[in-house]
């Protein structure tokens, strides 16, 4: 993401994330969502939702982000007062820590949208932090002001962001509308991300039961890339409780790895697998250290 004042854009663009991403995916929550690889205490949130009150999204992001935002905002339609019906939209700033609600009155007003998300955007403009802004269901966006209406609303918000040095990730579930709606909103994006077959919070869990694969992930974490011949080698001192483990210990865990665990890895999204080059590595984007972490502290079933 691009901070609003960290340095010079134009260079620190050419090796970070895009500043626009249309997700598909149905679950409006963060736990499957790549694009939200953020470093908290450095970073700016302002969370646009149809339906999600503050409570609901904070706990959200404690369980599958980790530690708050440095500074957190939520535009929501879910908790209507006396303020959502002004002309021009207030901050509400709540307790429990640097937190501030926008109450929200008309999805269908999307000018009244734009004026509460760039309120929160010029508020952050000066601070030496990153910005993100996440609308986590555009579905109800659409229904209530049509395609075109809300084309023109993301084209102007996707240019006002970049403007701001900002990032903005836009979540769209294509089984509440047709490929044509899909396509059409597609062009506006730096990158489309299909999280649509991205693994649930079971089945991630169930990947992550394995004590071998478990373990790859934690080498990952202090070294990535790593030769699958190294990582296997680390493997069997670790299996073994031994630093000098033999040749017959090394193959075994070698042809796991190569054979099973890595692979299953992949599949998930979790690594990159060169099989050619005998080469792993974590995946590009999917994970924040604190996120994997979590998971990876947690208890696990061993089905070695």
């Amino acid at each position: 993401m691009g901070g609003a004042n960290s340095g010079n854009s134009s260079d620190r663009r050419v090796d970070s994330r895009p500043t626009s991403t249309l997700l598909l995916g149905s679950n409006v929550g963060f736990g499957s969502d790549a694009s939200l690889d953020v470093t908290p205490e450095t970073t700016n949130v302002l969370v646009v939702s149809a339906a999600r009150s503050m409570r609901t999204v904070v706990e959200d992001w404690r369980q599958y982000v980790g530690a708050l935002p440095a500074a957190f905002g939520l535009a929501t339609y879910a908790e209507f007062d006396r303020s959502a019906a002004t002309d021009r939209p207030s901050k509400e700033p709540l307790p429990g820590g640097n937190l501030t609600l926008t109450s929200m009155s008309e999805p269908g007003d999307l000018r009244r949208l734009g004026t509460a998300i760039m309120l929160y955007l010029d508020d952050w403009v000066d601070t030496d932090r990153e910005s993100l802004v996440y609308v986590d269901a555009l579905g109800p966006f659409v229904d209530a002001s049509g395609v075109e209406s809300t084309f023109q609303f993301l084209h102007l918000l996707v240019e006002s962001v970049g403007q701001l040095d900002a990032d903005v990730v836009v979540r769209l579930d294509p089984s509440t509308t047709d490929d044509r709606t899909v396509n059409t909103f597609r062009p506006l994006f730096d990158e489309v991300i299909d999280a649509t077959t991205a693994l649930d919070t079971d089945e991630l869990r169930t990947v992550l039961s394995n004590d071998r694969r478990r373990f790859v992930l934690r080498a990952l974490l202090e070294t990535t890339p790593i030769g699958l011949e190294r990582l296997a080698t680390r493997l069997a001192c670790w299996e073994n409780d031994t630093d000098d483990p033999t040749d017959a210990e090394c193959d075994r865990a070698y042809t796991a790895l190569a054979s099973i665990h890595v692979p299953r890895l992949a599949e998930a999204n979790l690594v990159a697998f060169d099989r050619s080059a005998g080469q792993v590595r974590l995946a590009d984007g999917n994970w924040s250290t604190d996120r994997l972490e979590r998971y990876l502290t947690t208890p696990s079933d061993d089905d070695r």
